[in-house]
């Protein structure tokens, strides 16, 4: 029974530590649900479905998963390739810009994922700004924004989709 208690104790013990080394290298799934929420938050119910052209709350985030898991992914590849052409070009500078966990390690993980999650926040940030914009066209001349965007349900994401991409080729 002690050893059983003792296996439990350090079990216990051990998973904390696991989960902490796990939040140093977001996965794409995880980057693209803070996203949704975030953009959920920001956009309001109404206009998060508009931009993701969903009857429900439950469809638009998972609309919007699909779409911010695929981008997430991409920024994780080009995180990495920084980090490795970073880290070649001078490894203790590397070190000490993105330091090291307990064992004097990981300085590329944390670099990962920095640059990974402010490149998601950065897109997130592109859609709300987008929908916003079409929010405004759409209620200021929706002669124009229908003749431009067409008239059809998916029009508002239509909208987005170009305002994004848009502020994306302008950075």
């Amino acid at each position: 029974m002690r050893k059983l208690f003792l296996a439990g104790a350090l079990a216990l013990a051990i998973a904390p530590v696991a989960s902490a080394s796990a939040a140093q290298a977001p996965s794409a799934e995880a980057l693209a649900k803070k996203s949704c929420k975030a953009q959920k938050a920001e956009l309001g119910t109404k206009v998060f479905k508009q931009t993701y052209n969903a009857k429900s709350v439950a469809k638009a985030v998972k609309a919007c998963a699909g779409v911010a898991e695929d981008t997430a992914t991409e920024e994780l590849k080009n995180a990495a390739q920084e980090c490795k052409a970073e880290r070649e070009a001078d490894a203790d500078a590397f070190a000490g810009t993105y330091g090291a966990n307990e064992n004097g390690k990981n300085a590329y993980g944390k670099c990962v994922s920095s640059k990974a999650k402010a490149a998601v926040e950065e897109e997130t940030d592109a859609v709300v700004t987008a929908a916003a914009t079409c929010k405004t066209m759409k209620a200021d001349d929706s002669a124009t924004f229908e003749s431009t965007y067409g008239a059809k349900k998916n029009a508002f994401g239509k909208c987005v989709s170009a305002q994004a991409k848009a502020q994306d080729d302008e950075s």
